[in-house]
């Protein structure tokens, strides 16, 4: 019942304070202090049964500060590799569906890695310290038994993802001894903290360049064309095919698992090979099997006895499964296909992709709780903890794995929901598809509520592509991550970039929000919804072509004053004044530069 009381202590005591004394800052929550406190308990008891020493008294107490310089921690951390290739590689037809279930697929795999990576340590689900994004930190005890367990696990997992996706995927790891000082940063001076997490990153880099080995070099050297030619016309291998549609059996599997990953909520792992199960992942010594099931399923098979092994629900905690922990995914879909959420769209019926990520994640977790201008190594690091990393790490798998499904179906603060598809959230990043104006609409609110969230803390840059239905999901990911780069090469980040215009489209969120929406594209909304709704956008079009000709330094200033002489309504008109004052606007903008292609990408939205 483990995992099932932890899931209950994170719905009762994730906003009780662990202290209430008021000399302490009250940030860490009553949750997040006891789970650190068992995975430390753990670990250190792990230690001490592994060494057979028995006086704990003796070890603990009295030679404490001898104690607290052992290595007997171990910081393990497990990184995906290949995730945007895999994800990307789908078909035109049911695309959209595709990359849902190579995300869910991915998520999945990786918390099935950490649950049994855990089995084999002996640990509990209190040990993990952050999964999200294809990534993990757990902290295990420093045994021989436990660096066997976890090499032959990852071993074998390894050679599964090679026997079935081939060298797309891989799950690099690495672990390195550190002790209690160093997970309180102690000394201050020498900041050995940060030096852990260093230490594992390299020990990760280093599996990288070591990802094949011999035996499966010479598989890949050996594999045989088919006689018929047929490969699967998603990812292009050759074995493995089935049915009609030149599909191998994972990618049939990731387009009908789809629809059960938005209609059932829990995820049923079983020992037992049974007509239910939908897919296959390795455990320590044999096959799992695992079925997206109901709530009503599950509790019947329990019932019957069936030889469980563990149960995952999606979004909500459930009472009385005994084996389940609860995962939250990003999983909010107004439709099921890119041309439903094209064709909703508002104007123009076009599609946008939107990549985002927080800037400078990495930063903040190494650094983030160092107090500014404080020189004394003691007090600078002084909020430098364990608890506060794994606190930090758990609120952002939150905002981007559950907050966010709240955010574009309009739940906070009553808005209406978003015509949007999230492809992927988890992590420090989004991805998501849908109406191009929604999109937009679904980046801002992310914006603005992470701001909140954080306080101001953590910004996030973001990139908007906008496509027809049938634009190659793959080419348009990697334009739009180009767009996302762009706004993460402005200074100070915090930006977005929009419609493939590249660092000409870019702006910081706060100069988009109010110059670019708020001020233009207000005025152009305002003035030709009321004063020149009969004339269509063929001005708007004149217009855009004379200031993007100013860009090149060839304002012909004439010919735009004429075009928005144009534009005026009769002599004495009722709303003279008003276009008056539109035209001057238009005609200041355009001879500022920035305003000038701030009122570019205005007309551009305006016209869509």
């Amino acid at each position: 019942w483990l995992d099932s009381f932890l899931a209950v202590l994170a719905c009762y005591a994730d906003t009780i304070p662990s202290s209430t004394f008021r000399g302490e800052s009250p940030d860490i929550s009553l949750f997040d202090h006891l789970k650190i406190t068992a995975a430390v308990g753990t670990c250190i008891s792990e230690y001490l049964l592994s060494t057979g020493l028995s006086d704990y008294r003796k070890i603990l107490f009295k030679n404490e500060t001898d104690f607290r310089k052992l290595g007997v921690f171990l910081l393990y951390s497990a990184d995906f590799s290949g995730i945007q290739k895999f994800i990307y590689t789908v078909s035109a037809e049911g695309a959209l569906r595709s990359l849902r279930s190579r995300s869910f697929f991915l998520e999945f795999a990786m918390e099935h890695y950490i649950d049994e990576l855990l089995r084999a340590c002996g640990v509990s689900r209190a040990n993990p310290l952050y999964s999200g994004g294809g990534h993990c930190y757990i902290l295990l005890p420093n045994t021989e038994a436990v660096k066997q367990a976890v090499d032959a696990w990852n071993t074998r997992f390894n050679e599964w993802l090679f026997s079935q996706f081939g060298t797309r995927l891989f799950l690099a790891h690495g672990y390195t001894p550190c002790s209690a000082d160093d997970l309180t940063n102690t000394p201050a001076a020498e900041a050995p903290y940060q030096a852990v997490f260093r230490r594992v990153s390299n020990e990760i880099s280093k599996h990288k360049l070591h990802r094949v080995t011999a035996e499966q070099l010479r598989a890949l050297n050996v594999v045989a064309a088919r006689d018929d030619g047929r490969e699967c016309a998603v990812c292009g291998r050759s074995d493995r095919l089935v049915g009609e549609k030149n599909r191998c059996e994972w990618c049939e599997l990731f387009e009908a698992l789809s629809r059960k990953i938005q209609s059932y909520n829990i995820y049923f792992i079983s020992n037992e090979a049974n007509s239910a199960y939908d897919f296959v992942l390795p455990a320590l010594n044999e096959d799992v099997f695992i079925s997206l099931t109901s709530e009503k399923d599950a509790r019947n098979r329990l019932v019957a006895g069936e030889n469980v092994r563990r149960i995952y629900t999606k979004n909500a905690v459930y009472t009385g499964l005994q084996y389940s922990t609860c995962l939250y995914v990003g999983d909010y879909a107004a439709a099921n296909s890119m041309e439903e959420l094209a064709k909703n769209a508002e104007g123009v019926q076009r599609l946008s992709v939107c990549r985002m990520d927080v800037d400078d994640l990495g930063q903040a977790f190494v650094s983030g709780f160092e107090l500014p201008g404080e020189d004394k190594p003691e007090l600078k690091n002084h909020f430098v903890t364990l608890s506060r990393t794994a606190a930090f790490s758990r609120q952002m798998s939150l905002f981007f794995k559950q907050h966010i499904n709240a955010l574009l179906s309009g739940a906070y603060l009553g808005r209406p929901p978003l015509n949007v598809a999230i492809v992927y959230s988890g992590g420090d990043d989004v991805f998501l598809v849908g109406a191009w104006n929604d999109v937009l609409d679904g980046a801002i609110r992310i914006h603005e509520a992470l701001s909140q969230y954080a306080c101001g803390a953590l910004t996030i840059s973001g990139g908007i592509g906008i496509f027809n239905d049938h634009f190659p999901i793959r080419s348009a990911a990697l334009q739009t991550a180009e767009l996302e780069d762009a706004a993460k090469n402005l200074p100070g980040k915090n930006a977005i970039a929009l419609f493939g215009d590249g660092e000409e489209n870019a702006y910081p969120w706060e100069v988009f929000i109010e110059e670019v929406q708020g001020c233009k594209l207000a005025t152009l909304e305002t003035f030709f919804g009321r004063e020149a709704s009969g004339r269509g956008n063929s001005m708007l079009y004149r217009l855009l072509a004379l200031l993007r000709d100013a860009q090149n330094d060839r304002m012909p200033l004439a010919r735009y004053a004429y075009l928005l002489t144009r534009l005026a309504p009769p002599q004495n008109a009722k709303n003279d004044a008003f276009y008056q004052l539109f035209s001057k606007s238009m005609y200041d903008w355009a001879l500022s530069p920035e305003d000038r292609r701030q009122l570019i990408t205005a007309i551009s939205i305006f016209v869509y």
